[in-house]
């Protein structure tokens, strides 16, 4: 009798314990892994495009049992986390104050994310060269993490080269 009164307990937190649960991704261009090679090495021509939406940023998720907010909308906070790497070395790393999402598929904004500040500040710039960037192969990972709710967002990851 004890065994069944745990089990049923056990099964009762276990089930309690993923009820609350997302799931989605970011993708660049609809891919999780997008290639940009750059003609010229000032990264503002990166955010020119971005910002043209020639790389549009999606951001996509679903969720079960989400919790509602006090207008009875399901909402979930995430911290979006920004790597950037050249040659491998990690160059810098970005986690923004949480920002409340509702479920589905969001067409972000290239300032979410904070790599292009990072990329235009890896070195001092008179006004001419201003946002120029060091010659090398680049990697920005971008990355959400809910609040709250167990799961998980794939990452998107850019590999830029100059």
């Amino acid at each position: 009798m004890k065994k069944i009164i745990l089990t049923a307990v056990l099964f009762g937190f276990t089930s309690l314990s993923f009820a609350q649960l997302v799931q989605g991704e970011i993708k660049i261009s609809e891919q999780s892994k997008v290639e940009i090679t750059l003609k010229s090495n000032k990264i503002v021509n990166l955010y020119a495009d971005f910002r043209e939406k020639k790389h549009p940023i999606h951001f996509v998720f679903t969720g079960i049992d989400i919790p509602q907010n006090s207008e009875k909308q399901q909402v979930v906070q995430f911290v979006f986390n920004t790597i950037v790497k050249k040659d491998g070395k990690v160059l810098g790393n970005i986690k923004r104050s949480p920002i409340p999402f509702f479920p589905g598929d969001m067409l972000m904004p290239v300032e979410t994310f904070d790599f292009i500040a990072v990329l235009s500040n890896i070195q001092t710039n008179s006004n001419e060269k201003i946002s120029e960037i060091p010659k090398g192969n680049y990697e920005v990972i971008l990355e959400a993490k809910p609040l709250g709710v167990k799961g998980e967002i794939q990452s998107a990851r850019i590999f830029i080269k100059i």
